[in-house]
């Protein structure tokens, strides 16, 4: 089973990027309630910090790899994330921003449209600006 470190790094590699051209990242073995149950990653509001769940599907499916970096899927997919939190740390909590760069990044690694990681973060972006969207109409009655 690969290390934490070595599953970023390879993240990292995928985008050609060192871990210090990001915010700082932390790893955290479970997510916190106000975290949605699928996420990878998050920042908290008011933070400058992206914290990495190691226990997040995609995560555990690198650290089984048989080869270092050889689970490359769930390798975009982390690279991904981490392109999504930096957006938030960088531009604020908007999700279609975040959205859109992360999709930009999978299409960049050879995951765009037709890869199966390209089409479940399709979804939870969907899902999640529908929840957006109703929480705002909510708000304004």
């Amino acid at each position: 089973m690969w290390t934490a470190e070595a599953v970023l790094v390879c993240a990292l590699t995928l985008l050609h990027r060192r871990v210090d051209s990001f915010p700082p990242i932390e790893f955290v073995a479970s997510r916190p309630q106000y975290v949605s149950v699928n996420a990878d990653a998050y920042v908290p509001i008011g933070e400058s910090r992206i914290y990495l769940i190691a226990t997040s599907r995609a995560f555990v499916r690198a650290q089984r790899a048989l080869h270092r970096c050889g689970e490359l899927d769930a390798l975009r997919k982390i690279a991904s994330v981490l392109v999504h939190e930096e957006w938030h740390v960088r531009n604020g909590s908007d999700e279609e921003g975040a959205y859109a760069a992360q999709l930009t990044t999978l299409v960049s690694l050879d995951a765009g449209p037709g890869n199966p990681v390209y089409t479940e973060v399709t979804r939870s972006m969907r899902a999640r600006l529908r929840r957006s969207r109703e929480t705002a109409r909510v708000s304004r009655r």
